[in-house]
């Protein structure tokens, strides 16, 4: 309605923030089709700062991110991408042991920089995606500077829980399907186990994109990820053979998530 060149939000403690640009502005400066700046797109777009002021430097994130992301960080910006463990206090830790690391941040929003301290701070987040905002203005929309980044229609994460609420059964269910996970992906023509990756069982699927899983620290909880062309094709390559190997346990999981 105002014609707003960004809209900033932050979380309660606003060590986190997020975005919305417009995905068009035309000649008069008129913005339109507003769109979110988060998850990926933060990371891609804040990388875009640091290939230039501290080229071939590294990105610390958390283990979810997308392959499209790692490829625009390594190949388009030629920055070094470092997924490690879920947990704002994980990735900053790993930065600070990092020689060359210029940012820590997670696909919920959490994000230290090494100029600030390594504080995990949404406001200076903010500042930074304004004041490139305002270096760029006159050329296009923020969102241009990341149209290289691949982005898949379909990104959903599942919550597979233990019926019985403890943590032994979800770890012993856990283990198990991961053991099961990473056999099949010997035999699995469109399934290439993600040999680097530090959290869980991470595989990339043939046609792009990836799913994981992974085990909740506190909860009785198992986490599926899945990031695909589709809905259609994820359902029968990655959903309905992950739901396979759940069900082997469905006397202690709840698997309604993914049933459906």
């Amino acid at each position: 309605d105002c014609n707003a060149d960004i809209g900033v939000m932050f979380d309660t403690d606003a060590d986190r923030s997020g975005f919305v640009l417009p995905r068009s502005i035309d000649a008069n400066g008129v913005c339109s089709s507003y769109e979110p700046l988060n998850k990926n797109r933060l990371i891609a777009l804040l990388s875009v700062i640091f290939s230039s002021s501290a080229p071939g430097a590294t990105v610390v994130t958390d283990s979810t991110t997308s392959e499209g992301l790692n490829t625009f960080l390594e190949k388009n910006l030629g920055l070094k991408h470092f997924r490690y463990l879920r947990g704002y206090a994980n990735v900053i830790n790993k930065a600070k042991e990092l020689q060359g690391s210029e940012m820590a941040i997670e696909t919920s929003g959490h994000c230290a920089l090494r100029e600030n301290g390594w504080i995990d701070d949404g406001t200076f987040t903010a500042v930074k995606i304004i004041a490139l905002l305002a270096n760029s203005k006159g050329k296009g929309s923020l969102l241009d500077l990341i149209s290289e980044l691949e982005e898949m229609p379909f990104d959903e994460e599942f919550r597979v829980k233990a019926t019985d609420g403890s943590l032994e059964t979800t770890t012993a269910v856990f283990e198990s399907v991961s053991k099961s996970l990473k056999e099949k992906c010997s035999v699995e023509d469109q399934w290439t186990l993600d040999e680097d990756n530090l959290e869980g069982v991470r595989v990339r699927l043939s046609s792009g994109g990836f799913f994981m899983i992974r085990q909740s620290l506190h909860d009785p909880v198992i986490s599926l990820q899945v990031e695909s062309v589709s809905e259609e094709y994820a359902r029968p390559v990655a959903l309905s053979p992950l739901f396979k190997l759940f069900s082997e346990h469905a006397s202690v999981l709840d698997l309604s998530a993914i049933e459906k």
